[in-house]
């Protein structure tokens, strides 16, 4: 299917189904790829420059086809805080994906997420898309585009502390909500009072492990974000202005400093997913024009 024929219709069909929680919301994700691009070096930029609207709607496709109803929900979370994975660090889930599966069943693990071997397979993905362009494969762009910005998404929920705990939405503290009035109502409301400064990308080529890092740093954030939240809502019965002020003048440090660094990994596993395929050049000049569709295998 062509995808001036198959886009709309994800887009159609999304907007008639009630969206559980994203992280960063639309907005959010987009302006995260938006801003990755920009630290991509020179032999990278150009060609992600070329695509660069395309890339940046594509930031939210993973949260279109779970909206949709594709087997999609557990690749954007991990529920740290559930029993079954311990205390904190949480070393008694298994890294490797088949140890996981063995020790607590693959019933356990899409209850509790499956974020970091999502990651790690479109970085996979995005790794052979690369090389691919070494035998100049024609559907090098497409692909490109969609593991790229498939990648961005997955690591940019893991910087979002609601998707690294099983008290995703304030619910077992009273804070209910909490998940979408801070990575989609702040953003909407504060974006220009945000000052976000990425670090220069590194070269991320373990993407799981990168992953279940990002995921233990979210978690440690989420007391003092249901702390703000309850304090910013004292006294009150409605989450109204004076609310999301208070709000957002407790933790935007929090909130930028997880958007710089949702920016800098994003960039750092495009590049990292580059060197694995040994720095192939990518062409823009007579590309073939971006049409093929496709999701990526689930696990």
């Amino acid at each position: 299917m062509k995808k001036r024929a198959l886009v709309p219709a994800i887009v159609l069909a999304a907007a008639l189904v009630p969206a559980p929680a994203s992280a960063w919301g639309f907005t959010g994700h987009r302006y995260i790829m938006g801003r990755a691009i920009e630290l991509l070096p020179p032999q990278l930029k150009k060609f992600f420059d070329h695509y660069r609207d395309e890339i940046v709607v594509r930031a939210i496709d993973p949260d279109l086809w779970r909206n949709v109803g594709w087997d999609e929900e557990p690749h954007h979370f991990m529920n740290f805080g559930a029993p079954e994975l311990g205390d904190y660090p949480f070393t008694a889930l298994p890294r490797e994906l088949g140890a996981a599966i063995e020790k607590f069943g693959m019933a356990t693990l899409r209850r509790d997420g499956m974020l970091p071997w999502r990651a790690q397979e479109l970085f996979g993905n995005l790794r052979r898309t690369f090389e691919g362009f070494k035998r100049g494969s024609q559907y090098g762009p497409s692909d490109l585009i969609l593991f790229s910005a498939a990648l961005g998404h997955y690591i940019q929920d893991a910087h979002q502390p609601f998707h690294a705990s099983n008290n995703y939405d304030g619910q077992l503290t009273g804070n209910n909500g909490i998940h979408a009035r801070f990575e989609r109502d702040l953003i909407e409301k504060f974006q220009s009072r945000l000052s976000v400064r990425p670090a220069a990308p590194r070269a991320v080529t373990n993407a799981r492990d990168f992953a279940f890092d990002a995921l233990l740093a979210s978690y440690r954030l989420v007391d003092p974000l249901l702390k703000a939240d309850s304090e910013a809502i004292a006294g009150k019965d409605t989450y109204d202005d004076a609310y999301f002020e208070k709000f957002f003048t407790k933790v935007k440090p929090i909130l930028e400093q997880r958007l710089a660094e949702a920016i800098s990994a994003t960039a750092g596993l495009i590049i990292g997913a580059w060197d694995a395929a040994g720095k192939p050049a990518l062409n823009v000049e007579g590309a073939r024009p971006v049409e093929k569709v496709k999701k990526p295998g689930i696990i």
